[in-house]
């Protein structure tokens, strides 16, 4: 079994604590939060607590053996904690966690970092950035390029040859039209229709989706 840690002490992190235990091939050695109380329990199983060891900073005191995932749903706070990570431990290695329920095709590549929720359905010829976050019984479609850091909500469906940018998420619901582009740092709005391109650094929302507004980088949308 591999050693592994959590990033993060939230809801992201516990659920994906829950399919880590799941996969039964991940000895889980506790969760490192920034923002959680050093030896707070941030999850149990099986009558065993699971604790906070710390700081991120902590990092470089951990054994090199272990091994890590990310559980935080926003994009660009993943890639804080990344680099964190990195200044801390250069050679730090990042797993790939895929849920059981998953269907997965052939041809079908996943960066390290990224993790895929239950029930996701990914197609052919797909392109999964690092660090990317795909959402429960969200249904990807073949030859997607999904860059780095960016996300689903549950239940999204994307056609064929869709184009999502870094930092970039579609929100709850939302449907993506055969052959879109989603620009870097873009929030596509849940239950949204998308049938257009959509520019870098906008809130795009409605169905038919509309550019509401510009956002920052790091920007909340969660």
């Amino acid at each position: 079994m591999k050693n592994i840690i959590i990033f993060g002490g939230g809801s992201s992190a516990r659920v994906i604590f829950s399919e880590l235990v799941g996969l039964k091939k991940f000895k889980i050695i506790g969760f490192l939060d920034n923002y959680s109380k050093k030896g707070k329990v941030i999850e149990t199983f099986k009558g065993k607590n699971y604790k906070n060891l710390g700081k991120i900073s902590e990092i470089r005191k951990i054994n090199k053996t272990v091994s890590g995932v990310i559980g935080v749903g926003d994009n660009y706070i993943r890639q804080k904690i990344c680099s964190e990570v990195f200044k801390h431990n250069k050679n730090f290695r990042w797993e790939t966690v895929i849920a059981k329920t998953a269907i997965i095709s052939h041809k079908v590549r996943i960066g390290k970092g990224s993790v895929l929720m239950p029930n996701v359905v990914i197609n052919t010829g797909t392109k999964i950035g690092e660090h990317c976050l795909i959402n429960t019984s969200s249904s990807i479609d073949h030859d997607n390029i999904f860059r780095d850091f960016s996300s689903t909500g549950p239940g999204v469906i994307t056609s064929g040859h869709i184009r999502l940018g870094k930092y970039s998420h579609i929100g709850v619901g939302a449907i993506v039209k055969h052959g879109i582009s989603i620009g870097d740092n873009t929030i596509i709005g849940g239950n949204s229709f998308v049938n257009k391109i959509c520019k870098n650094n906008y809130v795009y929302f409605g169905n038919p989706t509309k550019k509401i507004k510009r956002r920052k980088i790091g920007e909340k949308y969660l």
